[in-house]
């Protein structure tokens, strides 16, 4: 499992110019163009798949994915793009492309996998399967964490001499996922507030100096109408740990 997850390490699918490729990306937004940033899994090297905000499929993808979030294009077209002087972006790929089409479009969850054991660099932290809870060394960590209808550490991070695990409860469809922060260090585990929208939609990053940040979509149900549930699912919350060990919310301390 890295320990890093952050945009070069989102995995795609895709041919260059086929005419239903797969593509994986974290969005960028701008003030004109917007872009899906992805890595070749052939080279490792960073591409960029543009679009036009105010083009048919530019109105789309932005009708589905939020900026900052791993968006996935079902079934695309793209061109080689070899004029991008006008496009002006945070990340800066060695090529770039346009899509062209696209249908099946949404936002995915991008994490490491669903482990239930994982060797952090002062002990073993695990699930015990029978009932769902988080164990450090083989004992309930405290205070406790038991899941729902299932426990899973999704990410890892190695920040400065704390080990910093995110653990997702896994519940129904009223509120498909919640999530802690377990981190350990030398002197011993501590367990953050269950924190989260309800929602599974998630995308983890770290830096080694400000902790590790968690977007998600605002999913918060049950909603009355369709039109209730796309609108706060069009919505982006931030979730942030620093290494003193404090958990806030779009800001706000998470007690």
């Amino acid at each position: 499992m890295k320990k890093l997850f952050a945009i070069a390490s989102v995995a795609i699918s895709f041919a260059a110019t086929s005419a239903a490729e797969v593509v994986e990306g974290v969005l960028e937004k701008g003030p004109n163009h917007s872009a899906l940033f992805v890595v070749s899994p052939e080279s490792g090297d960073l591409v960029g798949y543009a679009f036009k905000n105010q083009s048919t499929v530019g109105k789309t993808i932005l009708q589905s994915c939020l900026p900052g979030m791993l968006c996935k294009l079902g079934a695309s077209s793209s061109r080689p793009l070899d004029d991008a002087t006008g496009l002006k972006f945070q990340d800066q790929p060695s090529g770039w492309y346009e899509i062209t089409k696209a249908r099946d479009v949404g936002m995915e969850p991008a994490v490491f996998g669903y482990e239930k054991s994982l060797k952090t660099r002062y002990g073993v932290v695990s699930v015990r399967e029978e009932d769902n809870f988080l164990l450090f060394r083989g004992k309930p960590v405290k205070p406790t964490i038991e899941g729902n209808s299932s426990l899973s550490i999704v990410a890892d991070y190695e920040v400065g001499p704390i080990d910093v695990l995110l653990v997702q409860n896994t519940g129904g469809t009223a509120c498909p996922a919640l999530f802690h922060f377990v981190y350990v260090g030398p002197t011993g585990l501590r367990v953050s507030p269950e924190f989260g929208t309800c929602s599974d939609i998630i995308y983890p990053s770290f830096d080694p100096k400000t902790g590790v940040t968690v977007s998600m979509i605002g999913f918060q149900g049950p909603f009355q109408s369709d039109a209730e549930k796309r609108k706060a699912a069009m919505t982006k919350t931030v979730f942030r740990w620093t290494p003193d060990g404090r958990v806030t919310e779009n800001g706000k301390l998470v007690r």
